[in-house]
């Protein structure tokens, strides 16, 4: 099977995950402007926003790249897939720094650490599955890059929930917080 052929084979999946990605961005954006104090008043909760919008982020380019209608060679591909994956790395780092050492912290530093931590493997799970599809062997590269997909949808969907419940308790306030979120 051709590139092309196979690059097609695999549209409908990438729609799929560019419209979940796209409208979880808009979601995130609602739920977090609801509580806007507390997310511009504590480091960690804005770093863990970024990291979670840098997920989504990949998502929705990632599968903007995968249905361009163009028959290019797997290489190219590969490259896009690769720059964009070393991009979300770039974009994180500094919320990441500036998350771990805020002293007034609203996640645990374990939290912290758990959530960037599987976020960094997937955006490098992302790379390789670029520098896969470079080597020529797209049918890999495709798999490659349903585990990163999914992945990426799966880790910015945890995030974005305890994003949403450290706001609302941090709103709410110690006192009044439910517990065993």
């Amino acid at each position: 099977m051709s590139y092309g052929i196979a690059l097609q084979s695999w549209h409908d999946f990438y729609s799929i995950v560019g419209m979940a990605a796209g409208s979880l961005v808009g979601l995130l954006f609602v739920g977090l402007s609801l509580h806007l104090r507390v997310v511009v008043t504590h480091e960690d909760v804005r770093a863990l926003a970024r990291v979670t919008m840098a997920s989504l982020g990949l998502s929705l380019v990632l599968a903007l790249f995968m249905v361009i209608p163009e028959t290019n060679d797997p290489s190219s591909t590969g490259w896009d897939v690769v720059g964009v994956g070393v991009a979300s790395v770039v974009i994180i780092g500094r919320p990441l720094v500036s998350g771990i050492r805020s002293s007034h912290r609203a996640l645990s530093l374990v939290h912290l650490i758990l959530r960037f931590g599987l976020t960094i493997a997937t955006f490098a799970a992302a790379v390789v599955a670029g520098a896969i599809f470079v080597s020529g062997d797209y049918q890999a590269g495709f798999s490659w890059l349903v585990g990163v997909s999914v992945s990426l949808l799966v880790t910015a969907l945890r995030n974005s929930w305890d994003l949403l419940v450290t706001v609302g308790a941090a709103s709410i306030g110690p006192a009044e917080s439910p517990q065993g979120s």
